[in-house]
């Protein structure tokens, strides 16, 4: 498999440098098609999507709209349950013209010929690069010097807290560590002890309650420990290993807090009901999660809550989705027409809406039509904040055949008597990760007396 390279800020420069140069508007202004492009011949575009149905029902509303403001362009709206299946439709030969992708299937549906770059088509029609996107996510969604898809949407994982479960006045009056609290009641980061003291104050006020689930897992575990502060791949977009023996002080100071009494509650702990349950009944105190938890929480009536970064706030996981243009689209023209319409402010305003989308436009990511501060989370601009800090995840079917080798020394590290025996598993981990991802071929390596062409 060809592997994505990370992109350095002269290669990104170099690919962008013609629409930034043409982009000197209002950055709220919605894109239009250039003047060099045909009005479009009646053509039908497909466009594949996956997820929430409320998703799906808004996407079909932008095809809709689209439709009614293009006539000549009819565009249906094909969906699949999840991104997997939608990904292994389109491996499959499925036609689609502008396909929702996850990051990770990006590489493989550049290197099979399924899509085509977006970055010319897009220049022509002045999108805005500039500071509404992030070189990350650029970078990310890059193949051999080319943007390959646009980046649309993110989903970092936070922590949602009961704050009807804490006093966190009382706990600063006993000198407990506590996290600042905003003027207009908002949290702010916390670190991992103030978080340990948060969840012990919880669950000895309150009969019953524990501080939060975490299955022992990898993949579980992950958001968390870069939360403490670990990095956890050797390389973000081409991992050949996890990194955790370098991190192993971070490992060892998330399992010392994770296993103080009564936070980390046990499958028994939940009496037959998921985290998410148990949480929005009071029984847990935090629960780590994405964006679209929100709508739920917002209809669970009395429930006071809030959202925090990862403890330690030092990052977290999650990854990005992208819009990308099928290799054999019925009508480039037509297809980057529509493909620049569904990343528009207004467009992307609408996804918002839906309380399951975060934009990786930040324009519309600190907007007051994301962040609602008249509703919870008070907290919000962390969906945002977070993003600059967030570890990207391999492809799913690696993410699970890694947490499958690694079960065995996930769990051997919570059951640890002394902290500094996590090394020991953090080192078995890295070594098993390595069944899991390619390995450099050495003999394919230049020498160290040769030096790499340029």
């Amino acid at each position: 498999m060809v592997r994505r390279t990370r992109l350095a800020t002269a290669l990104l420069v170099t690919v962008l440098s013609a629409s930034l140069a043409a982009c000197g508007g209002d950055p709220s202004a919605k894109p239009s098609p250039s003047t060099t492009t045909k009005p479009p011949a009646k053509v039908k575009l497909v466009f594949g999507v996956s997820g929430h149905k409320t998703l799906v029902d808004t996407y079909k509303q932008l095809a809709a709209e689209y439709t009614q403001e293009v006539p000549n362009v009819t565009v249906e709206v094909k969906s699949w349950p999840t991104a997997d299946q939608l990904a292994a439709a389109v491996s499959s030969g499925e036609k689609v013209d502008v396909v929702l992708t996850p990051r990770a299937d990006v590489a493989t549906f550049a290197e099979d010929k399924r899509i085509q770059p977006v970055d010319t088509l897009l220049e022509a029609r002045n999108v805005d690069f500039g500071d509404k996107y992030s070189r990350e996510a650029m970078e990310d969604f890059s193949v051999e010097r080319r943007l390959e898809c646009m980046p649309y949407s993110v989903s970092p994982q936070v922590v949602y807290v009961n704050t009807g479960l804490i006093d966190f006045d009382a706990m600063k009056d006993e000198g407990l560590p506590t996290p600042t609290v905003r003027a207009d009641g908002s949290l702010r980061g916390w670190s991992l002890e103030q978080f340990g003291s948060v969840m012990k104050y919880a669950t000895e006020h309150h009969k019953g309650v524990r501080g939060t689930y975490v299955e022992q897992n990898l993949s579980a575990l992950m958001p968390w420990l870069a939360g403490a502060g670990a990095t956890l791949f050797d390389d973000p977009l081409a991992p050949t290993t996890t990194a955790l023996e370098d991190s192993a002080g971070a490992y060892e100071d998330l399992v010392e807090t994770l296993t103080q009494p009564n936070v980390l509650a046990t499958p028994k702990d939940l009496h037959g009901r998921t985290p998410f349950q148990a949480f929005k009944q009071g029984r847990l105190v935090a629960l780590a999660g994405d964006r679209s938890l929100v709508s739920d929480l917002r209809a669970t009536e009395g429930m006071e809550w809030d959202v925090m970064p990862m403890p330690g706030g030092n990052g977290t996981t999650g990854d990005y989705a992208g819009l990308c243009m099928g290799s054999d689209a019925a009508d480039p023209d037509a297809t980057a027409d529509f493909l620049t319409y569904l990343i528009s402010t207004e467009s992307v305003v609408k996804m918002v809406r839906t309380g399951h989308f975060v934009p990786v436009n930040s324009e519309v990511g600190y907007a007051p039509v994301f962040t609602q501060p008249e509703r919870n989370p008070k907290n919000a601009r962390i969906f945002t904040d977070t993003v600059r800090d967030m570890q990207v995840l391999p492809e799913a079917t690696q993410l699970a055949q890694l947490q499958k080798v690694a079960a065995v020394a996930v769990r051997g590290s919570f059951a640890v008597t002394e902290p500094d025996q996590v090394e020991d598993f953090a080192v078995q981990i890295d070594e098993l990760s390595k069944t899991v991802f390619p390995q450099h071929n050495p003999s394919n390596s230049p020498s160290p007396s040769t030096s790499p062409s340029s």
